[in-house]
């Protein structure tokens, strides 16, 4: 029979789920990667402000996507990201401005000394919420992650100069653009030919000789 290349067979899968029921492919994932040793340190929240509308009038919209943080051992690299906060900033203002007309009240010097040991000098330790706009892509791929997204995950978690990140559905090549803007190794595995051109084109400017590993 003719098979249209843009139009796949449709694949009929037998589970045991009622109709309308979400699978939870990301939770059983999870759950399989912890069976097969994995830590889980994290579970994060993509949150989408500017999420595309659903038609739906019997569920809520979806807004966010889930993305898990593993390590293979409890000792492993991470650089902490801190958050801007506020309501403390405004606090420490505040105490300026009282200590100068020696109005400062005991109950607020011990608000301050919490605030600043909680959060210190540099901010609160980053939230597993984030909330993050998609970005429009002008190729022909339409699941690209915003940078931002992938520049967290690879501040935090590879080191500049001895680590080397993997990304194994390389795509339009966003994981190792990022990496390149970090003055980080990078290696991409990617299938699909079209989405190949797409981030060799992409990539090229940010290449150099020192952080190819390999470029084909």
């Amino acid at each position: 029979r003719t098979i249209n290349k843009h139009q796949p067979p449709k694949i009929t899968l037998s589970t045991n789920l009622p109709k309308k029921s979400l699978v939870q492919i990301p939770s059983r994932f999870a759950i399989e990667m912890v069976d097969r040793g994995w830590i889980l340190r994290n579970e994060i929240i993509w949150h989408k402000p500017n999420a595309m509308p659903e038609s739906v009038t019997d569920r809520f919209t979806n807004d966010f996507e889930k993305i898990f943080m593993f390590v293979k051992n409890k000792n492993y690299y991470f650089k902490q990201i801190f958050e801007k906060h506020l309501w403390a900033e405004k606090d420490k203002r505040s105490f300026k401005t009282h200590s100068l007309r020696n109005e400062l009240t005991k109950s607020s010097r011990n608000l301050y000394a919490i605030n600043n040991a909680v959060y210190g000098l540099n901010g609160k330790n980053k939230r597993a919420v984030w909330s993050i706009n998609t970005k429009p892509f002008k190729g022909n791929h339409f699941a690209t992650f915003p940078e931002k997204i992938v520049s967290i995950m690879l501040e935090s978690g590879c080191p500049e100069k001895d680590g080397v990140v993997l990304d194994p559905f390389f795509g339009a090549g966003t994981t190792g653009l990022v990496a390149l803007k970090q003055n980080k190794k990078f290696i991409g595995i990617e299938l699909n030919e079209e989405y190949i051109n797409i981030a060799r084109k992409r990539l090229y400017p940010y290449l150099t000789q020192t952080n190819i590993i390999s470029y084909l």
